[in-house]
């Protein structure tokens, strides 16, 4: 079966764990490739190697007949005295299955980890023109907290942060 005509029933949903992250570093580094026209860049995937091998790390995957075809992966990003926040470093989809409702389903998927792991709020960072990603943020509750640029790149971005508890703090 072709992975642009399977529905998502046939997608599981599951942690992942450090046997996942040399796929998810090369899915980060394809898909980045593909979203900006450039050649695939090892730089990028020693990069998000490095963010999947990290102790403080919450990672899901998505898959389907034991293929990555996304993941999301979350840092503790709590500050000394505050309260749990979480920081939501990559994710990521494959390009052939996109605007299928795999993203949405990822996306909340790590949102059910972080609250089951105690975190009370989320943040995350996205290239200010990738609109298809800001919509998915934006339907599923994150609000827009400010503007920057990513250091590695310079490249304009939009902050996003989610309450996590009933009271949306």
């Amino acid at each position: 079966m072709d992975l642009n005509t399977q529905s998502p029933l046939s997608w599981t949903f599951r942690a992942g764990t450090a046997e996942d992250h040399p796929g998810c570093a090369d899915l980060w580094m394809q898909a980045l490739a593909l979203r900006d026209g450039t050649p695939p860049d090892p730089d990028i995937k020693r990069k998000a190697l490095a963010k999947l091998t990290s102790p403080r790390g919450v990672l899901s995957i998505v898959e389907s007949r034991s293929a990555i075809n996304g993941f999301a992966l979350a840092m503790d990003d709590t500050q000394a005295g505050s309260s749990r926040t979480a920081h939501i470093a990559l994710l990521v989809v494959n390009p052939s299955i996109q605007a299928r409702g795999v993203g949405r389903a990822l996306l909340a998927s790590i949102t059910r980890r972080l609250i089951t792991e105690g975190f009370t709020s989320a943040s995350l960072r996205v290239v200010k023109d990738n609109l298809p990603a800001r919509k998915l943020y934006e339907a599923a509750g994150w609000k827009a907290a400010g503007h920057g640029v990513f250091e590695d790149s310079g490249r304009p971005c939009v902050h996003y942060k989610l309450g996590l508890t009933d009271d949306g703090s």
